[in-house]
């Protein structure tokens, strides 16, 4: 499958006109990952072959989104070594969202509910829309999810392509717009979260069964399947939300 295919199912936006190429389209997925807390400031990138794997692009495509990123003083390419996070200033990259910190002035409370609602109608949609490729598709992202089982960062790059990919699959630009904001949200507290012992496993296996309803076409079951893992984000970042209040008022 082409890049351009691959990036299609996992998530590129819905009918909108785009002249952007495709190392520009993962340019900006990167600078979203930065923005939103996945990637920091110092952060060592996976390798050139982890990043193509787990986006699903060429390396050659993966190498010319870091130089977008390392002219613009993002990242920091050095021949030789891994490339590194130099910059949070991601200037016109990223979700106009998150540029703009709206998404930040939410309660955890709000986003939950909101993404309980926006993930339950992509589940009615994405149950009768969804494509064998997209399956295909998934199922590589879950096995790149288990060989980053202790690599915290390369997974949640693939958890959130798994995700927008499922949003994507809804057929529904707006909704999966929508879907995909509310999902980045408090990003850098879930790094912490999903860094506790067993919470990558647990997300994986999460993962399987929201794929499985996929694959069965059963809105209900993916609906299901879909809360109860947000609940379990839901619970996790609030738990570390907690912690950090704790630290701060000792």
């Amino acid at each position: 499958m082409s890049d351009h295919a691959l990036l299609a199912v996992q998530g590129a936006p819905l009918e909108k006109v785009t002249h952007r190429s495709v190392k520009d389209e993962v340019a900006e997925r990167f600078a979203t990952l930065i923005v939103s807390g996945v990637l920091n400031v110092g952060d060592t990138l996976p390798s050139e072959r982890d990043l193509a794997a787990t986006m699903g692009v060429s390396r050659e495509t993966i190498r010319g989104a870091l130089l977008i990123l390392s002219t613009k003083g993002i990242v920091s390419v050095v021949q030789g070594a891994r490339t590194k996070v130099a910059s949070d200033d991601v200037g016109d990259l990223g979700l106009p969202s998150l540029l703009n910190r709206r998404v930040t002035e939410y309660s955890l409370d709000d986003v939950h509910e909101g993404r309980l609602m926006a993930e339950r109608q992509v589940a009615v949609l994405a149950a009768q829309r969804t494509e064998p490729g997209m399956l295909n598709e998934l199922e590589h992202l879950i096995d790149v999810q288990m060989a980053a089982i202790n690599d915290p960062v390369r997974f949640l790059i693939a958890d959130r392509a798994f995700h927008t990919a499922i949003y994507h699959a809804c057929g529904n630009a707006v909704l999966s717009d929508l879907a995909t904001t509310l999902y980045s949200y408090q990003l850098d507290h879930r790094r912490r979260a999903i860094a506790e012992p067993g919470a990558i496993a647990q997300s994986i296996a999460d993962h399987r069964v929201i794929l499985s309803a996929l694959k069965a076409g059963d809105a209900k079951a993916l609906a299901e399947g879909l809360g109860v893992h947000e609940q379990r984000i839901y619970d996790s970042t609030r738990a570390v939300l907690a912690e950090t209040t704790k630290k701060a008022t000792e």
